[in-house]
Parts: structure tokens; sequence; C-alpha cells
């Protein structure tokens, strides 16, 4: 089967590159089947553990096209059943050493090979983004990085 296309959390607050979210939203209509995470923060886990509020109701950055599945969740991952159904994911968005980073890493627990498209990637600083791919190297292999 083709690979699929995760768009990881490319929300107004989170992108701070606005030639990030121009070129995922072209890049959207290379893939038959696209999928898109948005993070709410409502009822997560992580507002306890780091008394963090933003996100509750935050738009996208990019105008999804008709075929992207977009779907709400409240932790890190962004992996989700549907995506079983695919040998290989490419992955985009934010934040490369968070979201992305724990999405191709259960990827990886559901025999799904995610791959990494780098220059779709971003987060909070150029620092953060570079750590998320040093150890995405190191966990899922050079070659799975694009």
């Amino acid at each position: 089967m083709s690979a699929a296309l995760l768009i990881i959390d490319v929300q107004k607050s989170s992108c701070k590159d606005a030639g990030i979210a121009r070129a995922i939203e072209k890049a959207q209509y290379d893939y038959e089947h696209v999928f898109a995470s948005r993070f709410v923060n409502k009822e997560s886990p992580l507002i306890p553990l780091m008394q963090w509020t933003g996100y509750d109701n935050e738009e996208l950055a990019f105008a999804p096209a008709p075929h992207v599945r977009v779907f709400d969740k409240n932790v890190y991952s962004s992996f989700i059943d549907e995506l079983t159904a695919f040998d290989e994911v490419h992955l985009c968005g934010y934040d490369t050493d968070a979201c992305v980073y724990k999405t191709a890493l259960d990827l990886i627990e559901h025999n799904v090979r995610p791959v990494v498209l780098t220059g779709l990637c971003g987060s909070e600083n150029e620092h953060f983004h570079k750590i998320g791919l040093e150890l995405l190297k190191r966990n899922i292999g050079m070659n799975n990085l694009k």
C-alpha cells in the first residue's frame, strides 16, 4: 500500500515558521491518504504535570484539503489505529523533539515504518528541533529521515 502523510499539530501558536505551514499545505496534495492531528489541551495528562493551559481550541495554521482526516488528541503521540493500514507513514509538523518523535516511536511499535520529512518539521526553537532530529537519527535510523 502507498504511504500515508501524517501532519502533526500544525496549529497557529505552535507553528513558528509560516513557510513550513505553507509547504505542508502544498505537500498534502501529494498523498492520497492524509491525516492531521490537532492538539487540544482538555483533560490532558500534561495539565497536572506541566501546569500548561494553552491549546484548548487552537486553529490549524494551514487549510486542510478535503481528503484530510483531521482529529483531535490530548497527548504527545498522534498515533491512531488507522495508521496500521499502511506500511509507511510520512511525518511532518510540530514539535520535532516531542510529538513528532513520540509518534515515530509509536509507529515502529505498531510495525509501521515512520519516515520523518525533516524540512517540514519544527519545534519551539531551532535548538529543540536539532535535538529532536538527533534523537530520531538514533532511535529510528538516519535512513528514515528525509
